[in-house]
């Protein structure tokens, strides 16, 4: 464990030495702050002078979702480029046969960033919510949102084969998490087609469905999970 912990350290330096990857981190913060003082600001200012002013208020829960998506996937994310830069260093393979070995490295590059963005997302929510949450509904939240951000890191290491790549397939997975939103916006039958993601069906649960989402949710994310867990590994082969 304490040779897990010094391969983490060592990569949080080599985040701090990529301004990309710091713009990251710090990204989910100024979001919040835009979607805690801005969004009402917007309301308040702008469309009540239209006659809108109760247009947004709504949909101010589907905000917190966001940034609790968005600080999923940053955090997972960049732990998902700094194996793709260890790759392209060819370092990646050295670092395996250390004593850690692959899950080590795994708990490392991919599950501690996730665990610290669960944690992060409900700072971040309960910070700059729009509107009070219960528990129930922060823990799936902070729950479904870290599974995204490492859903999204395997997806980023399997796919691409460069940080460049990283970046533009990073940008594509995020619209795992999107899939959320699906049965909230959608009418008829088109929004089906999202039933294979996991998110879908925590969205169902969100909008009024009964605890059997979250099962079948649950049990998509460990399918997610396991296959491209095994896409992953076959980059190190």
């Amino acid at each position: 464990m304490n040779a897990t912990c010094k391969m983490f350290k060592y990569m949080t330096k080599e985040i701090t030495r990529d301004y990309m990857m710091i713009m990251l981190v710090v990204t989910p913060f100024l979001v919040g702050a835009l979607f805690r003082f801005g969004v009402p600001l917007l309301e308040s200012k702008v469309l009540a002078g239209f006659g809108y002013s109760d247009v947004i208020k709504p949909y101010y829960e589907l905000f917190s979702w966001l940034l609790a998506m968005l600080t999923g996937m940053m955090f997972a994310f960049v732990g998902g480029l700094v194996v793709l830069g260890e790759i392209d260093d060819g370092i990646a393979r050295y670092i395996l046969i250390t004593p850690p070995g692959e899950r080590g490295y795994l708990f490392s590059r991919i599950v501690i960033p996730a665990l610290i963005s669960g944690v992060m997302s409900a700072f971040l929510v309960v910070l700059f919510a729009l509107m009070p949450l219960s528990m129930t509904k922060l823990l799936v939240m902070v729950v479904s949102t870290t599974l995204c951000g490492i859903i999204t890191a395997f997806i980023v290491v399997a796919i691409s084969s460069n940080k460049v790549e990283g970046m533009a397939v990073g940008k594509i997975s995020g619209l795992f998490g999107i899939t959320f939103f699906a049965p909230i916006i959608l009418k008829g039958m088109v929004k089906y087609l999202f039933f294979i993601f996991p998110m879908y069906h925590v969205g169902v649960w969100s909008n009024g469905g009964s605890a059997l989402s979250l099962a079948v949710s649950a049990v998509l994310f460990v399918i997610w999970v396991m296959a491209l867990y095994k896409l992953f590994r076959r980059k190190f082969n």
